[in-house]
């Protein structure tokens, strides 16, 4: 792997295409990245296959090869497959308290060196503890005392004036957040297309409705016009003329 700095956000991984280096074949797609609470670094993570996923496999985070739109690993076939080790943690969703014993919100992600798998940032969304707005911000991974299985320990001088977390200031918006985002746009076209069709077959009903009505009305005159002309009396004949000659 590279030796330049790339840093991601863990979410940006997510689904993305994870492909055997040596074969060039697809062995399925990120689902979980896990950390070691003690080290703070990305261990490995978890690729799911088959049917719904229901397939999980875990690969060593020192068998990536590089990451880009897809994450390209070292397979070797020869040995056996790796198994999840016992100190391998998902921080999303720990509940963030303060060294104070107040409660500051809940990790919601975290940034990270693909290249050394090292966390430089967690992200926490607030919980609005002394006026902190409901929104992202970065947590320093030098503030968290500890972490455990379900709530993280930070200096609550640390999350007191948080920096709040701005998408771009390290990397794009990543690849599930796109896909969402067109995926959405893609979903509003093909409602206002259905809108669009609807209301074309809405009005084509309309004018074919209009149309028999006016043939419809037609007939009805004319039925009353043959009625009238059918119940007419005759003109009474003019009685012939007298010869008085």
């Amino acid at each position: 792997m590279s030796t330049s700095p790339q840093i991601v956000r863990r979410s940006e991984l997510l689904n993305r295409r994870t492909i055997d280096r040596s074969t060039a074949e697809e062995v399925g797609r990120v689902d979980r990245v896990w950390l070691d609470a003690h080290s703070q670094r990305a261990i490995g993570f978890t690729c799911k296959s088959g049917l719904l996923g229901s397939k999980k496999t875990w690969f060593a985070w020192a068998q990536v090869d590089t990451v880009g739109e897809n994450v390209f690993v070292t397979i070797n076939p020869e040995l056996p497959e790796l198994h999840q080790p016992e100190q391998a943690v998902c921080p999303i969703g720990l509940e963030v308290l303060t060294d104070a014993g107040n409660k500051a919100g809940a990790v919601v992600d975290y940034l990270f060196d693909v290249r050394t798998g090292s966390v430089t940032n967690y992200l926490f969304k607030s919980s609005g503890w002394r006026g902190v707005l409901d929104d992202i911000y970065l947590l320093p991974v030098a503030a968290i005392s500890t972490i455990g299985s379900k709530r993280a320990i930070v200096s609550e001088a640390a999350v007191s004036e948080p920096v709040q977390y701005a998408e771009g200031l390290h990397k794009k918006v990543g690849l599930v957040a796109e896909f969402l985002h067109e995926d959405f746009d893609r979903t509003l076209k093909n409602v206002a297309g259905v809108k669009r069709g609807a209301q074309s077959l809405a009005e084509k009903f309309q004018d074919k409705a209009l149309e028999v009505r006016d043939v419809a009305q037609e007939k009805v005159a004319e039925l009353k016009r043959q009625r009238q002309e059918s119940v007419r009396p005759e003109p009474n004949p003019k009685p012939p003329e007298s010869d008085l000659s």
